[in-house]
């Protein structure tokens, strides 16, 4: 909740630091708004959602959002959040020390829009064609990276978009080593960049942004 809510002052309460990476979950939300067009805007899927931030950002642009994590945690929180405005949550300042805070849905979000499953990005269901589908901190935290991927594929409708950022930080304790896309040395010895990887799976049926 902190992450997705706090405000800017508990955030970065210092002078220095990182101010641009603050909001992440809305400006991941403002990158699909911008690259969406106007006629795919019906309907959104936000993957791997935590507890709605960039869920709820996401109502500004598409007429209905659907937040989907496989944590019943964090979808039970974003519910919370959806159906009260407001909740409140204690945040850690510094080893012992806490303050209590107060997450509320950001201002010209539109909760009614909004759906919250708990779902495995993996196997998704018929969940039929979307208009967007974001994926944020994501694909290297899936069993089966592949497999969404080509979710990906099969539902976006012509014109949709997908929103994906990873760090392709592979771990064995998320996805077997044999399921890494990239981020090992191939058969040849030489080095297999995921970046790549993912480009060359999901060129087939879009167009590479970034």
């Amino acid at each position: 909740l902190h992450f997705h809510y706090a405000p800017r002052e508990h955030a970065l309460p210092f002078k220095f630091g990182p101010a641009e990476a603050l909001d992440f979950p809305a400006r991941m939300a403002a990158v699909a708004a911008k690259h969406s067009r106007e006629d795919r805007r019906t309907v959104a899927y936000d993957v791997g959602c935590a507890v709605g931030r960039g869920t709820f950002e996401m109502t500004k642009t598409f007429d209905r959002v659907v937040g989907v994590d496989f944590s019943h945690a964090f979808v039970e929180a974003a519910s919370t959040l959806r159906d009260r405005g407001a909740m409140e949550y204690e945040a850690i300042e510094q080893a012992a020390l806490r303050s209590t805070l107060t997450a509320r849905i950001p201002e010209g979000a539109r909760p009614e829009r909004v759906e919250f499953r708990q779902g495995d990005a993996c196997n998704l269901g018929d969940i039929g064609l979307v208009d967007c589908i974001t994926a944020v901190n994501l694909l290297c935290r899936l069993p089966e990276p592949r497999a969404f991927l080509q979710t990906a594929i099969d539902v976006i409708r012509p014109g949709g978009i997908l929103v994906m950022v990873s760090p392709y930080s592979w771990l064995e304790e998320y996805t077997p080593a044999e399921k890494w896309l990239g981020g090992r040395l191939g058969s040849d010895g030489k080095p297999v960049q995921s970046h790549a990887v993912v480009a060359e799976m999901l060129g087939q049926a879009f167009d590479l942004e970034a």
